[in-house]
């Protein structure tokens, strides 16, 4: 059992898999795809190159399968998005497309619940860019993780702590410019202290400054991660008791806890992208 859950969990590089008779067109151009990962760029190039930092162990260049769903993510943005921002320059007034209307709905949920409550309003259209870069992209990341084959991207750590670090980043950049380079000394602590409680209360704010990004971390990692841990244990008490009713109740626990995943990627989504707002936005005034 910790076999099955750790290997569907944690990450590898992307490994050959054979071409059988009965594959259609699709499934072979999709192996062929895979191959050409694993054999011509994972075996011959990149095994062979490593980055090495004193300290730290060698880093393997090879692609994962997790670096994959990265990049499938980002694909299909540029494939969504760029046609559609044509689509709704060409037609000002209103398109009829389904299709571009589900997309401009979700363009305004990010604008009405995620950067306009968070930002003056000079500065949302400076904001939506990266706001609902950040959403697309994480939802895109979850949802292939529901897909069979493919993999959570944002179920690791390092990706969840990298768009968190793109937050804090955002945090100081803000803080800096709006209100300048003692905005990290005077800026989070609260006016009209008695001066000798200051460096108490700034260390205070200082490290819950820098638990924020931690948090969002964690919170999209563990969210992620648990709803595919229950799902794998639903299954795999099929094999365990080889029982025709379990096997109705295992199927049946685990279709419900996939649609209630379909529910968690874009719940966490927007999660993700309203603190990040909310915490950027902070930064723009003193406390």
């Amino acid at each position: 059992m910790y076999g099955i859950v750790v290997g569907h969990l944690t990450d590898h590089p992307i490994a050959p898999v054979a071409v059988l008779p009965g594959d259609n067109i699709v499934i072979r151009q999709l192996k062929g795809i895979n191959n050409f990962i694993a054999i011509d760029l994972n075996e011959r190039i990149l095994k062979n190159y490593q980055i090495n930092i004193s300290g730290l162990p060698n880093s393997d260049l090879r692609i994962t399968r997790w670096v994959l769903m990265l990049w499938v993510s980002v694909l299909m943005s540029a494939l969504i998005f760029i046609p559609l921002g044509r689509m709704i320059k060409k037609d000002r007034y209103g398109s009829k497309s389904r299709w571009v209307n589900m997309w401009e709905s979700l363009i305004g949920f990010v604008h009405d619940e995620i950067v306009e409550p968070n930002f003056d309003h000079k500065y949302i259209k400076t904001a939506m860019p990266y706001f609902s870069s950040v959403f697309f992209f994480i939802l895109f990341c979850n949802l292939m993780g529901l897909v069979p084959g493919a993999s959570t991207a944002t179920g690791n750590l390092a990706v969840t702590g990298g768009l968190a670090i793109f937050t804090l980043l955002g945090m100081f950049a803000v803080g800096f410019v709006k209100q300048g380079p003692l905005w990290i000394v005077t800026g989070i602590v609260p006016h009209g202290i008695p001066v000798f409680l200051f460096p108490m209360l700034w260390a205070i704010e200082l490290v819950g400054l820098l638990i924020k990004p931690f948090a969002l971390t964690v919170r999209l990692f563990a969210n992620m991660t648990a709803g595919h841990i229950v799902i794998i244990i639903f299954l795999y008490l099929i094999m365990m008791f080889e029982s025709y009713f379990v096997g109705i109740a295992s199927v049946a626990g685990s279709l419900m806890i996939f649609l209630l995943e379909l529910l968690v990627a874009f719940i966490q989504a927007y999660i993700f992208a309203v603190l990040s707002a909310m915490f950027i936005g902070s930064s723009m005034h003193a406390h």
